[in-house]
Order: structure tokens, then sequence, then C-alpha cells
């Protein structure tokens, strides 16, 4: 048994095979989208198997949709992403409008700070520019509640390390700790710095609402701590925007991170933190490192991600799980 098989099932869950992104025989990595119109939208991404380090022609900025009326049909093309090719954006869908913010790419300026919409006009598929991000951000968590975006954590990249206790310059400290919002309804005021986490600065967090709250789960660590290694993060927090306060949550039952997209509200009350990856050590909050704890499950005995669904009821504020993938995956 895993650690994975002892939780109590909470959810059931059955998964069927859908048609393939079109990215001309690459698999695809780290890229992100939602569901705008009853259309689900792939954003970007990296292409692999490639050999590294990579060419610029590796990473895409294109855009799939795929009808889920009609998913027989079919992925089809839609609009470019504008500006640069990248992977590891946030991006979010909230009243029919996808909002893309950051991403990093291993080519200049590495980690970016550009936004944009897209939106549907008729029959024709829109981007438009949106306020940038105060700074430079890859792999952050994010989610909505009343039109209103918080946008959680992230990295710096600038070729020599991935960051997340403050940026490559030293001038935006506790980087993957920063809480930001941003209102749909008044996009030209751009964007509000919230309180900080009193957590471990991270990236690829598991970031979703539940009941009118911002609840932040397990997460990876940049290479600036005291192992100067990748670490998983265990810690879990939630913000009340009505208090404008943090409060500390159980830890992660199992040391496992790198939910950047794996992570889904059901019900307004279970969260879903979907495969996954645990590294060779735990960062904790005061920056001490200790080794991992918890067997995850694999579908596939091999090394690489994990075909755990974790699963935390924000009423009981208790872990349990959900049906495995049926296939491992880290970064999903």
């Amino acid at each position: 048994q895993t650690a994975f098989d002892v939780l109590p099932q909470m959810l059931n869950v059955t998964y069927t095979a859908g048609p393939e992104v079109p990215t001309g025989g690459r698999s695809l990595q780290t890229g992100n989208g939602g569901i705008v119109h009853d259309t689900l939208i792939s954003v970007a991404g990296f292409g692999i198997p490639t050999t590294f380090p990579e060419s610029e022609t590796k990473y895409i900025k294109k855009v799939y949709g795929l009808d889920l009326d009609s998913p027989s049909r079919g992925w089809r093309e839609l609009p470019d992403l504008p500006g640069a090719r990248r992977q590891a954006h946030a991006a979010i869908a909230v009243d029919d409008r996808l909002y893309v913010w950051g991403g990093f790419s291993y080519f200049e300026p590495y980690t970016y700070r550009d936004g944009f919409r897209l939106s549907r006009r008729g029959r024709r598929w829109v981007w438009t520019a949106m306020p940038d991000l105060p700074w430079a951000s890859a792999g952050s968590g994010i989610c909505a509640i009343d039109g209103k975006i918080y946008h959680f954590g992230g990295m710096d990249y600038d070729r020599k390390r991935m960051r997340t206790t403050a940026d490559r310059n030293g001038e935006t400290s506790h980087l993957g700790a920063r809480l930001l919002v941003f209102d749909t309804a008044r996009p030209k005021a751009g964007w509000k710095e919230l309180p900080r986490c009193p957590g471990t600065a991270r990236w690829y967090c598991g970031v979703s609402a539940a009941g009118g709250k911002v609840y932040v789960l397990g997460g990876l660590s940049g290479r600036d701590n005291a192992a100067r290694q990748h670490c998983t993060v265990v810690d879990n927090w939630c913000f009340d925007p009505e208090r404008d306060r943090w409060e500390r949550l159980a830890d992660l039952p199992i040391a496992s991170g790198n939910f950047p997209c794996g992570r889904i509200t059901y019900d307004d009350r279970f969260i879903l933190l979907v495969g996954g990856y645990q590294y060779g050590k735990v960062l904790d909050p005061d920056g001490s490192v200790r080794p991992p704890y918890g067997r995850p499950y694999k579908h596939y005995k091999t090394k690489g991600g994990c075909s755990d669904v974790l699963v935390y009821d924000t009423q009981s504020g208790l872990f349990g799980r959900a049906d495995p993938l049926p296939l491992n995956n880290n970064m999903p």
C-alpha cells in the first residue's frame, strides 16, 4: 500500500480518453487554459520530447479549442497567444473570458509579466492586452471569486536559477508568497497587492477558491534555499478576503506538489490536486529542510510524475482521495 491508498475515498471519478491536442506529434508540457463558451482551450506550452537546452521553436504560442458539446470533432486552432512563446503561465476563465499572465522560457527575458484576455465576438476569437503583473512571475497559482482574480506565488528565472525567495535582482522579496487581486470589472485599475502568505514561498501550487476563500495547497520551492535545490512544499493556507487574513491548514498527507493546472474545485467544497511529483527534500516555512514523507501512488512503476488525486474537504479540513489517474502526470 502507498500513503495514497490508506486515505479515505471522498470522491468517485471516471476517466474517459479524449482527442489528442494536435501538436505535430510532440507531447505538451506546462501549458494552461480554461473553459469559455463550452470550449476547452489549451494555450501555449513546451513541446517534448526534445534535447536540452531547447531551441526557441520547441515552445509554442498555439491556442487550440475543443467544443465540449461535440468533442468528436476534435480540436481546432484559435488565434495564437500574443507576445512571446512560453510555458508555466497562469490562466483562468471568468465570465466566459480567458485571462492569461506571465510564464517563462529559456530565452531572454526568461520570465514574463504581460497579460492577455481571450473572448469570443460572434464567431471570432479575439485577444486583448491586459495590465501587466507588478513583477515577472511563472508557475503561479490563480483562482477567481465574484469576478476578482487572485494570483499567488510564482518564481523568477534568469537562466541560472529558478527563484521563489526573491526575484533575480532581490527587489521583490518573498516572491513566491505574494498575493495579488485583479478586478475584471475594473481592468484599468490593474493589480492590487494583498497581505503576503506567512508560509513557504512557492510555485506550481494548487490555488483554488471555495466558499468565498482562497486556498493554497502544496507546491515547489525555487533553488534559492538552504538545500540549493527544488524542494516539495507541504504547508497549506487559506486566505479570507473579507477578513484580509491568512490561516494555516493541515499539511499535505503526502509530500507532493506541482499542481499548476491540476487543481479543481467541486461543489464549492472539495479541492482536487491532480498528479504531481515528490522531490528529494521538503522545505518548511522556517527555511529548514527535511526528507519527504509518504509514498505517492504511480500508475506506472517508473520515475516521474504521480497518479494520485488528493482531495481536500474545505468544510471538514480533512484530506482524502479520488480515483487515481490512469497515467503518471507531473505538472498537468
